[in-house]
Order: structure tokens, then C-alpha cells, then sequence
């Protein structure tokens, strides 16, 4: 936040503005944590990808997916990465979600372990989990989504934790492709055009009042 601030002032006379902007944005953001379900390579992958804020949430003792991977419909039950003993957060939201999957134990998993049950209402995540990043995955072989009756793509649920505003979402589809975020550097360098395209025009401005002959009047 600083960093942009002392960007920020130099941009004058814009730099009120600028930074009567920075100071309306700079209120706390709201965490999403998104589990995505599609299908690739012939496969079906579950990915989960966002962060979250437990600050406020009521951790009630530990708690276990047993299985390395797992999404079953009839609990809202998903599972990512390796096989997880943690910290469990209460949710509330649906306790089922479309289709008809019933798949416990994925043909391999990898990253962060994070659980959902909607049916017992909890969210678990690993239990060293402060904060930050989550990322993981479950794959599951010769699988799709229409034989696990996932037939319409977009949002099939979505939950808070209770004691936070923090959502957790799962959706049919693919996770969108990361998109390039303009940082300080090229504001900087529209401050710096900004000033030099004035200087610019100043000059021409005086070499051609420099450069106008003069005017006489003959009899």
C-alpha cells in the first residue's frame, strides 16, 4: 500500500485524485476459496484455488478426510490432495449439490489439503493453515463430467464460513486463465509521459513564437 501512495503523489495535479481513490479501495477484501470440477484429458480434475481469512471462525477440535481425493453429490463432499487430519470450520450453505457423484479415493492428488462437507456443514483444511494461498488437486481416471451427471456448466453451491464473510464456492468449469495485472511501474511511466508530453509542448510553443518574422508597414 505505501508503494502506491509515494507513486501516487507525483502525479500531480492528478494526485488527489489518485489518491482519494487508493484510500477507497484500501478497505479489507474479501476472501474467496473456489473448488473447479472439469474435465481434462479424458479425466475428471478437481482444483482447488483462492485463499481465506479465519479470522473470526471457530476451529471445534480435528477432524479427517480419510481418502486422497474424493466428490461425492449427495453430501456436497469434496476432498483435494493427499489424505488430511485438520483444523474443522463450520459452514453454512446447501448440504448437497448437483449430479450424482460417488467418487472416494482419486487416482492422484497433489498441493494443499482441503476438505468440504456440506451435509456436516465444515470446511478442513490442513491444520499448520494460517492463512494464504490454497492450491490443490484431485484427478480422477476415465471419468466425465456428464457420466457423473454434471450437465450444466457454472456455480452448483456456495458457503460462508460462520464468524467471517469468507465464501467458498464450487463450480462446473474449467478455472479461468490468469490474467496480466497493470502494476505500479506502468503508472509510474504514464506520470513521467504525462509530464514530458507538457515540457514538449511548451517548447514548441516558444520556438514558434521565437520564429515568426517580424511585421513592417511601408509607405
Amino acid at each position: 500500500m505505501a508503494r502506491i501512495l509515494s507513486i501516487s503523489i507525483f502525479l500531480s495535479p492528478i494526485a488527489p485524485l489518485a489518491l482519494a481513490n487508493v484510500l477507497a479501495g484500501a478497505q479489507p477484501a474479501q476472501a474467496i476459496l473456489n473448488y473447479y470440477i472439469y474435465e481434462n484429458g479424458g479425466n475428471v480434475v478437481v482444483q482447488s484455488s483462492g485463499s481465506l481469512d479465519l479470522t473470526g471462525a471457530s476451529s471445534s477440535g480435528f477432524a479427517w478426510c480419510t481418502v486422497s481425493g474424493a466428490l461425492v453429490s449427495n453430501i456436497a463432499g469434496i476432498c483435494t490432495g493427499p489424505n488430511i487430519f485438520g483444523s474443522p470450520y463450520a459452514l453454512t450453505g446447501p448440504i448437497i449439490f448437483a449430479g450424482n457423484a460417488a467418487l472416494q479415493g482419486a487416482d492422484s492428488v497433489s498441493g494443499f489439503s482441503s476438505s468440504i462437507v456440506g451435509a456436516s456443514s465444515q470446511l478442513i483444511v490442513e491444520s499448520t493453515y494460517t492463512g494464504g494461498p490454497i492450491s490443490g488437486n484431485a484427478t480422477f481416471n476415465g471419468q466425465t463430467l456428464l457420466g457423473l451427471g454434471f450437465t450444466t456448466p457454472g456455480l452448483i453451491g456456495t458457503w460462508t464460513i460462520i464468524g467471517t464473510s469468507e465464501t467458498i464456492n464450487v463450480l462446473v468449469g474449467a478455472p479461468p486463465a490468469p490474467s496480466a495485472v497493470p502494476g505500479p511501474l506502468p503508472l509510474l511511466g504514464a506520470g513521467a509521459a504525462f509530464g514530458y508530453s507538457r515540457r514538449l509542448r511548451r517548447r514548441v510553443s516558444l520556438s514558434r513564437t521565437s520564429a515568426q518574422p517580424a511585421t513592417s508597414i511601408s509607405s
